[in-house]
């Protein structure tokens, strides 16, 4: 506490020193003491805001009218941003100044400022934010957004980009559709959908999940689009699956439940009803408790099939395959009351005599039963939500048109309040750091603190500057941004790791193992046994080991159990003392269960972890 005291007394002081030599005439020094004050991005809004206003100042004075529209753009000042920014040098962060004021216009007053944005967005070269701009317009941009999506599609830059190609078609199939143009919709579409699933194939043979997700996802949204149920099931099918290999148990049960809705919905009771059975068996698998619920479900929708094949006049084997299905998941819950029901519909069918005749007979094997009270835990409405895609045809598509320039990234950020207040602040500060720096914005010294600062950022849009960053010649600025990757919690992430890891310089890969021993998250685990398993270096190797043991996941722990059994020491001890203080005791039955099946030398390992864990008895 008195910490905290001494801390905002000191800032209170260098404010006040920085007002003094405002007012004397002073700028720069008192610029040194505010951009100094701006490095603390936790304090409360009121008083951040405080030294901003000031810096607004000093910049004036001092006729550096860029670097103050920035400022003024994070205060949300857009009119005085916009006489700030010079149009000929600026003309991005002009039409970016009409585009936030478009999103907090009241309704009915935005449409003009959008249009301004994505004509000055247009007249910079910028045709994705313009398309995007002018779509924002609503029915008056429709045609001006198409014609951007065109330009996009025609930039040499995306021959060899087919992922970025397979987005323009998608926005162009969705821009085509606005206008009331099907063919071409549906043409741009398909297109879309066969670059993505290539993409995706060769993505997923490369390990890079994360990257087949995303294509898996846009497939998914060709669906809703289009309203073609087999492409909605295709991208939520790969989706489902890609989430599960990285174990993100509640993301998995989230996309079953869209999916679910969805299928229901379209009355596609077939596939919803193998859907739900696939998630009883996931659930059960993880053990997790609602794995009868989705059984249940399973079994009712089930019934749903078989209805729906009598009212449509099928044939009546599909209604007795339904019924069938049914059976099977009514029994595997207990509920033999609706068993009994099942089979008494399926003797009212009209199926060959023997086939009725067998039925009756088993239905009256179930005279006693009667309703009851199935245990059947469902899916909690408050995890039952429908899932937020975000627009990756959009943001991928921004991040490729801003192409890994740090400070165009940094500004993009700034005046969005869509992003925390905390990023937006770091994102300032990396910016004018930048500007500051000029005409010396190539220096080996300033690009790996600016690296740093990315890193801070904490935030997605910092990983492609990175990427671009780690190209750059000089080691320092390399290992800049390995450290950055530390505070970046993304599988993406460590596409950079494993680059620095086998970097030249071994200050690079000093600094890119401290970001492996930093990142421990769920879909960490994946690249981190990549890591593990593709390195011979044993310093690397028990590193990897490291994080993985603090994921504390049944999977993680898994990994830490085969390690101890097959790997020689010392990851054979480092992977003992991991699962001795694993935090997850549903660890502790896979141990029992091996330990009956162990002769090794791990036998005494594991029994002493057991008996840690007071799970010997």
């Amino acid at each position: 506490m008195l910490a905290a005291l001494s801390m905002i007394e000191a800032n209170d002081q260098i404010h006040h020193r920085a007002q003094d030599l405002l007012k004397r005439g002073r700028p720069l020094e008192a610029l040194r003491l505010l951009r100094q004050l701006l490095q603390h991005t936790h304090v409360i809004e009121y008083e951040y805001d405080d030294w901003l206003s000031g810096t607004v100042e000093a910049y004036r004075l001092l006729g550096r009218l860029e670097e103050s529209g920035h400022v003024l753009v994070y205060l949300q000042r857009f009119s005085d941003a916009r006489a700030a920014f010079p149009q000929a040098v600026a003309p991005v962060d002009v039409a970016r100044c009409r585009e936030l004021e478009a999103r907090r216009a009241p309704a009915g007053q935005s449409e003009p400022l959008f249009l301004d944005a994505a004509r000055g967005y247009t007249e910079a070269g910028r045709h994705v934010l313009a398309a995007l701009a002018f779509a924002a317009a609503g029915a008056t941009g429709i045609k001006d957004a198409r014609r951007s999506w065109e330009r996009v599609l025609a930039d040499p830059r995306l021959r060899a980009r087919p992922y970025e190609q397979a987005l323009v078609h998608f926005n162009l199939g969705l821009a085509a559709r606005r206008d009331d143009d099907k063919a071409t919709c549906n043409r741009h579409l398909v297109q879309a959908q066969r670059l993505l699933e290539e993409v995706a194939d060769e993505f997923e043979s490369r390990n890079e999940r994360e990257r087949a997700f995303d294509c898996y996802a846009i497939i998914l949204q060709i669906g809703k689009e289009s309203g073609a149920f087999e492409n909605l099931a295709e991208g939520y099918i790969n989706c489902i699956r890609v989430l599960k290999e990285d174990n993100l148990k509640y993301y998995v049960l989230q996309y079953y439940e869209d999916f679910l809705r969805m299928a229901l919905d379209r009355e596609e009771f077939h596939a919803a009803a193998t859907v739900f059975r696939e998630a009883a068996d996931y659930a059960r698998r993880l053990g997790l408790i609602w794995d009868r619920g989705y059984m249940k479900r399973a079994a009712e929708t089930w019934w749903k099939a078989a209805e729906k094949n009598e009212r449509d006049g099928g044939p009546a084997e599909l209604t007795e395959n339904a019924y069938l299905a049914s059976i099977d998941c009514f029994n595997s819950i207990g509920d033999f009351f609706h068993v009994k029901e099942s089979y008494t519909h399926l003797s009212a069918l009209a199926l060959p005599e023997k086939k009725r005749q067998r039925y009756t007979r088993v239905t009256a094997r179930y005279a006693d039963a009667s309703p009851e009270q199935i245990d059947a835990a469902a899916f909690p409405d408050y995890l039952r939500q429908q899932h937020a895609y975000p627009a990756i045809w959009e943001l991928d598509l921004i991040e490729w048109e801003l192409d890994g320039d740090h400070a165009a990234v940094c500004a993009s950020i700034v005046g969005d309040l869509r992003y925390a207040d905390m990023i937006r602040r770091r994102a300032l500060n990396v910016l004018l750091l930048h500007l500051d720096a000029r005409p010396a914005t190539d220096d080996p010294n300033l690009l790996a603190q600016i690296a740093q600062s990315l890193g801070e950022l904490q935030a997605y849009p910092a990983l492609r500057p990175l990427e671009r960053l780690y190209g750059h010649a000089h080691p320092l600025v390399r290992r800049g941004v390995m450290k950055a990757l530390k505070h970046l919690y993304f599988k993406r992430t460590f596409l950079l790791i494993a680059r620095g890891l086998r970097d030249e310089s071994k200050e690079v890969r000093e600094a890119a193992l401290e970001a492996v021993a930093a990142l421990h998250f769920p879909s960490a685990f994946d690249p981190l046994t990549r890591i593990f398993r593709e390195h011979e270096d044993r310093h690397i190797k028990a590193t990897a080991l490291e994080s993985l043991g603090r994921i504390s996941t049944l999977e993680a722990g898994e990994f830490l159990l085969e390690v101890m059994r097959f790997e020689p020491e010392p990851l054979r001890d480092v992977a003992r003392r991991l699962l001795a203080q694993f935090d997850n005791q549903d660890i502790f039955p896979i141990l029992r269960r091996q330990l009956e099946l162990e002769s090794g030398p791990a036998r005494a390992q594991l029994e002493a972890i057991l008996r840690s864990g007071g799970s010997v008895r």
